[in-house]
């Protein structure tokens, strides 16, 4: 009973929807992108317009992507991307590769690979400039990279530390430790150096005194940079904590007398020397026991990658053919996954360069905006895809899937320091794809309120074997990627020219 009522509802309500959700004037096409608000097109350009037809945004954009609920916009042109506000105007102008949501008062900025912060007023906070920029540490201190160097903003992009230091640690009680041109120092968090960076070792604060070493010479420093006596107490937890970050490993050998010991990390190793109960020493190293130089190189390709998939035409836009109209592209519901569990690397230059291939699944899920999936009943073109669909049908779904075999093959660089995996890596190369499965589906319900789904899994034209470029980077297990391929998506004559790409985040094994 209670679905006969809401068919009837449905009837008697839809119809008066659809003459209502249409703005005043002449547009090629309309949708409605939130209540009283329209995208609309005139000319093959994109802009939006209000219920009465006022011009929001004007018609000469590519694209106008989903209105934020505090009425935000980005816009494309020309393969670039910028920001409106409905009732601000132009916020950002259409030169950046990348604009991002807001998060409080500012949202990161992408363009000529460098990034920044801008204010919800478009006034940019943070210069485009940095090659990353990590998220503001609980004292509101920014992180930035920039060649290869680190620094400390504020809040207003004030400079706090300088960007000349090669690794800055989190803080603790107020202080944070830095290394500069090798040498380890500390700072407070007004950026002042409190112990310049001058020593090879430096422990953690006890009891506001810390333990430095320059070469095989151990000293005590205090907060103000002075050096002091020995505190009273046992130094054994000024001793143990005496390495730095990425110093801590296992003991792997030691003699009888706890005097002489190996640490190892990975496949490298130092002699410590505990020269009296009060000293860890240690030595110059000779050269026969000297760390070993890493004999590997350790990619970054095995991981799991989630992005957002569409196609492009041959002139570099998002425009599909009019006989294809059904198949203009839902970004927000299209995407990308792929898993890829092994890897192989050859090293080619040290730890810095190597090539690497691997093998992988993916899947892509290119979904079609609602409002021309509807010409899917009339489209000739569709029919051999999709299960005929009858007239005045209101359809809830239509997309197409695919699912393929990938095999890479990446150059990747190590830097600055050719760490590996402890550090920034860059990737490019080229996937070859071989296609495993494809389907369609269409959800549609019928004038009587009755709902129907149809897949179907046969073969619609794609190409079997494809292969597209690829551009990887990324900090330590985290990173960004990029595909386009020059080969179209359906064999010829069998669909339109159509080029598929893929943008997203990576997370790496």
């Amino acid at each position: 009973m209670k679905s006969n009522i809401f068919s009837i509802i449905v009837l008697l309500v839809f119809p008066m929807m659809l003459n209502a959700q249409q703005p005043a004037g002449n547009w090629e096409r309309t949708w409605e992108i939130k209540p009283g608000i329209y995208k609309v097109m005139q000319q093959g350009l994109v802009g939006v317009v209000n219920s009465d037809g006022e011009i929001l945004v004007p018609c000469r954009f590519n694209q106008v992507y989903s209105l934020t609920d505090d009425n935000y916009v980005k816009v494309l042109e020309n393969l670039k991307i910028g920001m409106y506000h409905l009732e601000k105007g132009m916020i950002l102008p259409a030169e950046y590769d990348q604009i991002w949501g807001f998060e409080g008062e500012t949202a990161k900025i992408l363009k000529d690979g460098k990034t920044g912060y801008v204010n919800r007023n478009g006034f940019v906070v943070i210069p485009v400039e940095y090659n990353h920029i990590w998220l503001p540490d609980k004292n509101g201190f920014i992180k930035v990279l920039k060649n290869g160097k680190m620094g400390l903003l504020d809040a207003t992009g004030a400079i706090v530390l300088p960007v000349e230091y090669q690794q800055i640690w989190s803080f603790d009680n107020g202080r944070a430790k830095v290394l500069k041109n090798g040498k380890l120092g500390y700072i407070d968090s007004n950026g002042n150096e409190i112990i310049p960076p001058a020593y090879d070792q430096l422990s953690s604060f006890n009891n506001g005194v810390v333990k430095a070493w320059i070469g095989v010479t151990a000293l005590y420093i205090d907060t103000l940079g002075r050096t002091v006596e020995a505190p009273p107490q046992s130094d054994a937890a000024l001793s143990s904590t005496s390495h730095t970050d990425e110093d801590d490993g296992e003991l792997i050998y030691k003699t009888n007398d706890g005097r002489v010991g190996i640490r190892q990390k990975g496949n490298e190793q130092e002699i410590i020397i505990r020269k009296d109960d009060n000293n860890l020493q240690r030595p110059q190293i000779p050269d026969y026991l000297q760390r070993n130089k890493k004999r590997y190189f350790e990619s970054n390709l095995a991981g799991i990658t989630f992005g957002v998939n569409g196609y492009l035409n041959p002139d570099f836009n998002e425009m599909v053919p009019d006989a294809y109209s059904f198949m203009d592209i839902n970004y927000e519901r299209s995407f990308e996954i792929s898993i890829i569990p092994f890897q192989h690397s050859t090293r080619l230059i040290g730890s810095y360069m190597g090539l690497v291939t691997a093998i992988g699944l993916r899947y892509n899920n290119y979904r079609f905006n609602l409002y021309n999936s509807s010409e899917l009943s009339r489209n000739e073109t569709a029919q051999g895809w999709f299960y005929q669909i009858p007239a005045n049908v209101e359809i809830e779904k239509a997309k197409m899937s695919l699912i393929s075999l990938d095999v890479p093959l990446m150059l990747e660089f190590h830097l600055p320091d050719g760490r590996s995996r402890n550090g920034i890596y860059l990737a490019g190369g080229v996937v070859g794809s071989l296609k495993l499965n494809t389907h369609t589906k269409v959800i549609y319900i019928n004038s009587e309120g009755i709902g129907y789904k149809h897949r179907q899994d046969k073969d619609i034209g794609l190409n079997v074997f494809r292969y597209s470029l690829m551009a990887r980077a990324g900090f330590q297990t985290f990173g960004i990627y990029a595909t386009y391929s020059p080969m179209p998506l359906f064999k010829k004559g069998k669909g339109p020219e159509l080029y598929p790409f893929s943008v997203g985040l990576t997370l790496n094994f």
